[in-house]
């Protein structure tokens, strides 16, 4: 009996973009460029803290086949 293995590695190429939303709203609000890493953009997102309530990063693939993937999400 023969086993057939296969081994798929999906590294998708992408940028990530920080979002924020005010307290009691729907919709979220991009307030970064494209950034090269998740740290940035949570940096950058936590910068408006102050007046929104709460943030998220997304993660955007290039290629357009994959859907934007939430890295991080957090409130006040």
């Amino acid at each position: 009996m023969a086993f057939i293995n296969n081994i798929h590695i999906n590294r998708p190429t992408g940028h990530y973009i920080g979002q924020v939303r005010a307290y009691g709203r729907q919709k979220w609000k991009t307030i970064t460029e494209e950034c090269s890493t998740m740290e940035h953009a949570l940096a950058c997102a936590a910068e408006w803290m102050h007046t929104q309530h709460r943030l998220r990063v997304l993660f955007i693939d290039d290629s357009g086949y994959y859907e934007p993937n939430i890295i991080f999400e957090g409130s006040r």
